[in-house]
């Protein structure tokens, strides 16, 4: 890393004022957006600019042994810790609000508590909401009664169990689609879990109400030049040996696990090595559903108006990239 790179961008009593400001505020960073947009580059380059750690917001790299297809980097080198790496087994449930909890508690004990500036890096937009945001979370009933709504939606159909959400919770099942079994199964659960209706529970998710002081930086970038990022990154984690990181964790029975099934490069692979598809079919399996994940995270980010939007396209450098950055902190803090 090239320190005079970044630290070319702003002097260094301003920096140590920017600094102190932040801390003084409990000002939390987050740096997000789609896949292969440059998300962790910029983070490393704002953590070594700010003397700070990284909180990962990428909620597959919170298991183990799942390296090269979540692309886990190597911070160390840099003297840059990054949270929320590595935390559980594969076969762990890790749900959306231990996820929170861990995440919450590191920036209280592990930033906040040392004056050092939070900065949240990631593209799973759940997480990152979870995390900043005061939301009312539906409870998680269990693995076995969700296993047991699956199989009886193999006898009875999909049609079938839509028409009890009906019945259960209309206002929530006329917002989806009634082909979406995920949905359909997790609304389900709660209401046989818990005997309240999925609809009570999102009552706050419109509001947007940070618990903490945030600045939302998105980077983005034009779309052929994105999809030429993920092809590009698909290729180089095959050649990193992707396969066999992959047939290890099938070898010790987490192919069926719920992360396993979840993840792009894991799932696609594993239907290689059961025979369903050839190795070449499951490597465009992979570029077309990172392509989709990237539509997706997008259309989440976009909703949220508190986002200011970077360009980290073909044109623009890491330097530029830094600038904008420094700019839209600066913004926030002298409004405050």
């Amino acid at each position: 890393m090239d320190n005079s790179l970044i630290y070319g961008l702003i002097s260094k009593e301003e920096l140590k004022i920017l600094k102190e400001k932040l801390t003084e505020n409990k000002t939390v960073i987050i740096i997000c957006g789609p896949t292969c947009s440059g998300k962790t580059k910029t983070a490393l380059n704002l953590a070594l600019l700010l003397n700070t750690d990284i909180i990962s917001a990428d909620s597959m790299q919170a298991f183990r042994y799942m390296d090269i297809g979540t692309d886990k980097q190597d911070l160390e080198k840099f003297s840059v810790k990054q949270f929320m790496i590595n935390i559980c087994e594969p076969d762990y449930r890790l749900t959306a609000v231990e996820f929170r909890d861990i995440a919450r508690k590191i920036i209280k004990e592990d930033f906040f508590n040392r004056g050092k500036i939070p900065l949240l890096a990631g593209g799973s937009g759940l997480h990152i909401r979870a995390i900043i945001d005061d939301l009312m979370y539906a409870p998680d009933p269990g693995y076995e009664l969700k296993k047991e709504i699956k199989e009886k939606i193999k006898i009875k159909g999909l049609d079938y169990y839509y028409d009890e959400l009906i019945k259960i919770d209309r206002e929530y099942a006329l917002k989806i689609s009634k082909n979406d079994e995920r949905r359909i199964v997790r609304a389900l659960e709660v209401f046989y879990g818990t005997n309240r209706k999925f609809s009570d529970y999102l009552i706050n998710w419109n509001k947007r109400k940070s618990i903490y002081d945030c600045v939302m930086i998105g980077l983005n970038t034009e779309r052929k030049y994105l999809y030429g990022n993920i092809d590009k990154r698909v290729n180089e984690m095959i050649e990193k040996g992707l396969l066999d990181e992959v047939r290890a964790l099938y070898e010790k029975g987490y192919s069926k696990c719920n992360s396993i099934t979840q993840a792009i490069g894991y799932k696609e692979l594993v239907r290689y090595l059961d025979g369903e598809i050839t190795l070449d079919e499951s490597i465009e399996e992979i570029k077309k559903n990172t392509r989709h994940l990237a539509k997706k995270q997008l259309t989440w980010f976009k909703a949220d108006s508190r986002i200011n939007w970077i360009d980290s396209g073909f044109n623009s450098d890491i330097k530029e990239i830094m600038r904008d950055i420094l700019n839209i902190i600066n913004l926030k803090v002298d409004h405050e």
